[in-house]
């Protein structure tokens, strides 16, 4: 296939020019020359593949967009697919890839390798299990949570909500261990009541979500285990 060459170096110049970076600093990013790059600039030269790949990085487009494919600057094209494909966000496939790329990180031949391994692992549909269990049980416990003292007042009012509240923990016998002037208020004994019932359900959804997170650690620790 035949490229248009001088298409390639108007968008290296203009890329550069977007990033105020010199000739000499994009060479030292490359690994090569400033005249090397306005050689490229001017058309002089087709860069190649792996030049190409890298100013893609630089530049934080695809290399297509050097093809003449506007549709991929920005990695618009090539990530909006990988999302739509894999039902992932955008900031997830970027920081996938930032975490494997070339020149952005140490030891990339294993840190690929032990990724691989990791998607490939036939444990990590499980894990995954585990973590959504943990991550609904995170939302049920902070829903209930949130929402008890509300609970207690759309049942019994604010003032009675609030006394319920005030004397929960002074009292053992709702009736029996109030002061004097509240003992006959049946209203609020029941309040008392049912804001206990709330605290134990509260502390049996902590107690899920412990558990949860219980067996997704366990989930993890298996599929790590599996993969070295």
């Amino acid at each position: 296939m035949k490229y248009n060459i001088e298409n390639i170096g108007r968008i290296i110049l203009s890329e550069r020019k977007r990033l105020d970076m010199t000739q000499e600093e994009l060479g030292v990013e490359l690994g090569i020359s400033g005249k090397q790059i306005s050689n490229y600039e001017k058309g002089k030269l087709l860069p190649p593949t792996d030049l190409l790949l890298k100013m893609a990085d630089i530049f934080n487009c695809e290399l297509g967009y050097f093809l003449g494919e506007e549709s991929y600057k920005d990695r618009t094209k090539l990530n909006t697919a990988i999302c739509e494909y894999l039902g992932l966000t955008d900031s997830a496939v970027e920081a996938f890839r930032a975490a494997t790329h070339d020149g952005l990180t140490r030891d990339l031949a294993k840190r690929q390798q032990y990724l691989s391994r990791f998607f490939e692992s036939p444990l990590l549909s499980e894990f995954l299990d585990r973590l959504v269990d943990a991550a609904d049980a995170r939302e049920r416990s902070d829903t209930f949570s949130a929402s008890k003292d509300q609970r207690l007042i759309e049942r019994y009012g604010e003032k009675t909500a609030a006394d319920a509240i005030r004397f929960y923990p002074l009292v053992d016998n709702a009736a029996d261990d109030l002061p004097d002037e509240y003992r006959d208020d049946e209203q609020l004994c029941e309040a008392i009541k049912s804001f206990d019932a709330y605290i134990d359900k509260e502390q049996d959804l902590e107690y899920a979500l412990k558990i949860a997170r219980y067996e997704l650690r366990e989930a993890f620790e298996r599929l790590v285990r599996n993969i070295v």
